[in-house]
């Protein structure tokens, strides 16, 4: 009688494990990138499993530091002020992980930032840099009609802006205090702290993050 052994299959395998096998398999196929069909046929895990692992495909291809198919080039700056969205959701600095996971922050994987800039650390060195590398707010583009006051920046505050004053304020309030850290149903605001209408300019100096309910009511006040 032929005696027979039941193979079980392997649980909690490391991610690294699988993320090399995955570039193995890309070695095997002379390919800086593998599709499911190819892994299924060489891999030793099954594309299922890096799927409920990764997520999605690309993301795990990114992971191994291997190419996604037809994946567009994305500019730097979408990158950071994609960092600047989840920083914002978050209310503090994202770990790395934070963007790999189903959570619905960040629109780039870890894989993204690491394979562009060589670590999650570098990613945050670069946006640093990015955000306050030179003088970011907006310009008048034209001149105020004549007789009235001339301006010297726009009214409205562009995303580098936004980013750099919430991280300032740590994505806090500075009227009450509420952050989404501590609820995640908080939105916040860049508001001005001298009203644009009465003279304030956009400038980092007269710019506070408020919470949306405190921002409706300041302006409640000045009406």
């Amino acid at each position: 009688m032929t005696s027979f052994k039941v193979q079980l299959r392997r649980r909690n395998v490391p991610d690294q494990e699988i993320l090399d096998d995955l570039k193995r398999v890309a070695k095997e196929l002379f390919k800086n990138t593998v599709t499911k069909a190819e892994y299924d046929e060489k891999g030793t895990f099954g594309a299922t499993t890096i799927l409920r692992r990764f997520k999605q495909w690309n993301a795990a291809l990114e992971r191994a530091g291997l190419e996604a198919p037809n994946r567009q080039y994305v500019p730097d700056e979408e990158l950071f002020e994609n960092l600047a969205e989840v920083w914002t959701k978050l209310g503090r600095q994202p770990y790395g992980r934070e963007l790999d996971k189903a959570h619905g922050y960040s629109k780039f994987s870890l894989g993204t930032y690491e394979k562009r800039f060589g670590s999650w650390n570098k990613s945050l060195i670069a946006f640093e840099a990015f955000i306050q590398g030179e003088d970011i707010s907006e310009r008048a583009s034209k001149s105020d009609s004549p007789g009235k006051k001339s301006r010297r920046t726009n009214r409205k505050i562009n995303w580098r802006m936004r980013a750099q004053i919430l991280i300032r304020d740590n994505c806090i309030c500075k009227m009450c205090g509420a952050s989404p850290a501590k609820d995640p149903d908080v939105s916040l605001h860049v508001d001005h702290i001298a009203p644009w209408a009465k003279g304030g300019e956009t400038v980092l100096e007269n710019l506070q993050t408020l919470c949306s309910v405190c921002n409706i009511g300041k302006s409640d006040e000045h009406e």
